[in-house]
């Protein structure tokens, strides 16, 4: 098998075993509020078929059963490091543009940063 051949062979598993994962929307690196009340735990996920217990900001704030966003990965690699060290958004720390790779248009991918802030960005 040749390194191309295997290297699609590869990313087919990667998108068979992560395709169709169910992903909590995240708010990046904000304070919650503080009175927020919870229907739910992630300990004991007991939402109903299609729902996941996530934490939501909105009103009302807290862990809530709600219908979560499926993780349809795109083709390609998160860059690394040193390939972005241009990019004005490698060094965001306090962004949050995205989830999945879905939430990015195009053939962006959703990645972390240095910072682990979640930017979409072209792929490798």
């Amino acid at each position: 098998m040749s390194p191309y051949s295997f290297a699609v062979f590869l990313l087919v598993i990667i998108s068979v075993v992560y395709a169709g994962q169910q992903v909590c929307p995240g708010y990046g690196f904000i304070r919650p509020p503080t009175n927020c009340e919870s229907s739910c735990t992630t300990e004991k996920d007991r939402c109903p078929t299609g729902k996941k217990c996530c934490f939501r900001l909105e009103e009302p704030c807290g862990f809530h059963c709600i219908v979560p966003k499926n993780n349809e990965p795109k083709v390609g690699k998160c860059p690394t490091s040193v390939s972005m060290k241009d990019n004005p958004y490698w060094g965001l720390c306090d962004g949050h543009f995205c989830d999945v790779d879905n939430d990015c248009k195009g053939v962006e991918k959703c990645c972390s940063n240095e910072c682990g802030s979640k930017i979409c960005i072209a792929p490798q």
